[in-house]
């Protein structure tokens, strides 16, 4: 008799109980079925911080200026680049390649080797009907150094896709 006299204390039980439900619900309905988006070994890159910030300022002493050209027919992509350093000479480099992460779905990411088509100039295709933004993230190696950059685009979804989208 005496909880059905007291059974207002049972309001705030209720209420969390009923807040902690529709947070736990909110959660579960932004990840379930959407990929996080996690960068790989991210660990790895935080413990190697110092030699990130040491890559950074030879980025900076090395000036190179990269100008990126991305064409799409749908699934089928093409990404070129000209390299170019602070006095705009071609930079003829050993080694060019592009990690291709298109953000809203980053577990879908793509690294490809551009092999070299003209002085200075690197072209390479991927494949991915996602559409939206993209980040590129390149590396350009040349007698020994290394150079790194990144910039986003916003590509176009495949025709097959934007019905879905």
């Amino acid at each position: 008799m005496t909880l059905l006299a007291n059974r207002w204390m049972f309001v705030p039980v209720v209420l969390l109980g009923c807040s902690v439900a529709i947070g736990a619900m909110t959660v579960l309905s932004a990840v379930v079925g959407h990929p996080l988006g996690m960068e790989p070994n991210y660990d790895r890159k935080a413990a190697n911080w110092e030699s990130e910030r040491t890559q950074r300022a030879l980025n900076e002493r090395l000036n190179w200026v990269v100008t990126p050209a991305i064409k799409s027919d749908g699934v089928h992509r093409s990404i070129s680049l000209r390299i170019e350093d602070k006095y705009a000479a071609r930079v003829e480099a050993s080694h060019v390649q592009v990690e291709c992460i298109p953000v809203r779905d980053a577990e879908r990411r793509q690294v490809i080797d551009l092999p070299r088509r003209d002085s200075g100039l690197f072209a390479g295709d991927f494949d991915s009907p996602l559409g939206g933004q993209w980040e590129f993230r390149l590396t350009v190696e040349r007698d020994g150094l290394k150079y790194t950059d990144a910039f986003r685009r916003f590509l176009t979804p495949a025709v097959a896709e934007a019905g879905h989208g």
